[in-house]
């Protein structure tokens, strides 16, 4: 019956109609609310989805994505236990994340996991199937294929450690086709909590804690950028963070307080990338303004205890990092007066460069 209902829905090609799978809820099986709530909120999405499997754009891989979204919600409609529960919402997720990117032609990333749930699977990745939220315990390497809240857009992810021992997280791309790159976002021991600039073109968190402990709890969650808290006149901080600036040129001072390497990053508003890729046109700076010319490189680093100079081109964010997250910092920005036309000349439109 249920693989009937399943082959109903995609022959009448309405993804409306989805709702029918969702009537067919359990009524002898209790699981955790919070379970049930994901799945429920994973149905209403399949629900709403404006995808016509009929329609002239629709190709034979993107029905194979969209046919293993609603194989994967009827399996946690279902399920009988938690993990196949939060196994089958996993694959949901993962499919409508691989049939979003097709549909917008976006690179396809490759799924960490095997999409069929049995014995000897890993466990799942969240502890509760909220979407955008990881959740791991103990030791090991565990890989996460990322749900963004604006697909194909840079994210925050916000990280929460308890426990001893190490702790890293790396950034992985690896779609079809494609070799896979990465590097390192947080490398940590003991308990942490900040964020991190998630890059547009990351498919999946590389998560590894130390083997000689087995006390660690982690949780991860991406959020949009537009979250990232907006950066003060005098502003004090720890650790790793993204701070939003929505002024025009000017000059940040910070200084920082660590016994380790530290480093402070600006990514441009306008087009969200970082040096060398950016390539919006610089301000006319006036002559001996301090800072480290953004037109050169768009980061200050040291090791330990000192201060610094950058400068901020136009609104954007700060990305600020520090190796082991326990350093404080205080950053202060002072606006450059740069006259009109010196703008015009420089800026044009405010377009590109040619």
């Amino acid at each position: 019956m249920i693989g009937y209902a399943v082959s109903l829905l995609l022959g009448l090609g309405m993804g409306g109609l989805y709702l029918m799978l969702r009537r067919r809820w359990r009524t002898a099986v209790e699981l955790p609310a919070v379970v049930e709530e994901s799945v429920t909120v994973f149905g209403e999405e399949m629900a709403t989805l404006e995808f016509d499997v009929n329609g002239p754009d629709t190709t034979p891989a993107v029905l194979k994505e969209y046919r293993a979204a609603l194989a994967a919600y009827d399996r946690a409609s279902a399920a009988r236990t938690e993990h196949d529960a939060l196994t089958a919402l996993r694959d949901g997720r993962a499919a409508m994340i691989r049939l979003d990117a097709r549909r917008h032609g976006r690179p396809v990333p490759i799924d960490a996991l095997p999409p069929a749930a049995g014995t000897g699977r890993p466990r799942p990745l969240t502890g509760t199937g909220e979407r955008h939220v990881y959740t791991g315990y103990g030791d090991g390497t565990t890989k996460v294929l990322i749900d963004r809240p604006e697909p194909g857009r840079p994210a925050l992810v916000e990280v929460d450690v308890t426990g001893n021992g190490g702790f890293d997280v790396a950034t992985v791309t690896r779609t079809e086709g494609g070799a896979p790159t990465g590097g390192k976002l947080i490398w940590i021991s003991g308990e942490y909590h900040g964020r991190c600039y998630l890059p547009a073109d990351a498919t999946h968190l590389s998560v590894t804690t130390d083997y000689s402990w087995n006390d660690h709890r982690w949780s991860i969650r991406v959020v949009p950028l537009s979250a990232a808290t907006t950066l003060a006149h005098e502003h004090h901080g720890h650790g790793d963070e993204v701070l939003r600036y929505n002024g025009g040129p000017a000059v940040l001072t910070g200084r920082f307080r660590t016994g380790f390497q530290w480093q402070v990053r600006y990514v441009c508003g306008q087009c969200l990338r970082s040096w060398p890729d950016c390539d919006c046109r610089p301000p006319a700076w006036p002559r001996n303004i301090p800072g480290y010319d953004w037109s050169r490189g768009d980061l200050e680093l040291g090791v330990g205890e000192g201060r610094y100079t950058l400068r901020l081109p136009r609104p954007g964010f700060l990305v600020i990092q520090e190796d082991r997250g326990g350093g404080s910092w205080h950053l202060t920005t002072q606006l450059v007066d740069i006259p009109p036309s010196a703008l015009l000349r420089r800026f044009g439109r405010l377009g590109p460069r040619l």
